[in-house]
């Protein structure tokens, strides 16, 4: 009774960066945008539904999962209220949309996975990205105009059921969101687990060396410390062995045309190494594009 009762009267202002700024009534958070919606279709596959968040119910069962993966598996730092009521929450989820993925042979109609998606003209509206808490988006934000703009992020899969498949529907879904509302540009991060930038030595300079962003759309990280990760090309051993070796998600960014950040931020809270991706849909790989896109 009283983890319910917190949990519906949570304090939102605990968020995990300063570096937003917000000019704005923070009452608008406790209401979605004003901005017309348009309509996403449910998808159905045999087993699952993938849909937007559509209660608060649902989006505090997305929040639990987030803070089952995050918090619990990845060793992320909850903050007193988060330990308490068990749910990965901030204020960008008062704005966000959030895919979820339920599974219909449970009888709870279990969330087994999330993403949560932030377009670009809500986000100007209100507060920012959260990769602007981390990164320098200068370059993104002046190519490309807000409504053309999507940060992808908070993306999990309940441990259960890791095969692939929940990730394939969300990338349906997402593609489904793309088409929906023109999105010319992706943007989020992808995480390294632990701080320790120099054990991914060699992941960090392949990354540099092949897939950094062109000039005019640089991103630089906020992170200031200087760590001596970067090796020389020729010293990197053999790049299909590294590429292996990178987190899932940063290699399904990749594979579909992504490219990465200058820099990393290493994120004390979450325990993660961060690099900002960022795909531009015009460029995605052909495969991909009948994949998803068609």
């Amino acid at each position: 009774m009283f983890l319910n009762k917190v949990k519906d009267n949570v304090d939102l202002n605990t968020f995990k960066k300063d570096r937003m700024k917000y000019s704005f009534d923070p009452k608008a958070f406790f209401s979605k945008p004003t901005l017309p919606s348009n309509s996403f279709t449910i998808l159905e596959s045999e087993n699952f539904s993938i849909k937007l968040a559509e209660t608060k119910s649902e989006l505090k069962q997305a929040q639990a999962l987030r803070y089952s993966v995050f918090y619990k598996e990845k060793k992320a730092k909850p903050t007193f209220t988060k330990k308490i009521i068990k749910l990965d929450y901030d204020k960008i989820d008062k704005y966000a949309d959030h895919l979820i993925v339920l599974d219909k042979k449970n009888i709870k109609n279990k969330i087994v996975g999330t993403y949560r998606l932030i377009r670009g003209d809500v986000a100007k509206l209100f507060g920012g990205y959260y990769s602007s808490s981390e990164f320098n988006l200068i370059n993104i934000t002046n190519n490309y105009k807000d409504k053309h703009i999507l940060e992808l992020g908070r993306s999990c899969v309940h441990q259960d059921y890791r095969n692939g498949s929940i990730m394939n529907l969300l990338w349906k879904a997402i593609a489904e969101y793309v088409k929906l509302y023109d999105i010319k540009i992706l943007l989020g991060c992808a995480s390294f687990s632990g701080i320790e930038p120099t054990k991914y030595s060699d992941e960090l300079s392949y990354l540099r060396q092949n897939f950094c962003l062109p000039e005019h759309l640089l991103v630089e990280s906020f992170d200031k410390n200087i760590y001596p990760v970067y090796k020389l090309k020729e010293n990197n051993p053999n790049q299909l062995r590294i590429f292996a070796k990178l987190p899932p998600l940063l290699k399904g960014y990749l594979r579909i045309g992504g490219k990465v950040s200058h820099n990393f931020y290493v994120d004390h809270n979450f325990n993660t190494i961060d690099l900002c991706v960022v795909v531009n849909t015009s460029d995605i790989d052909e495969k991909y594009r009948k994949k998803y896109l068609n």
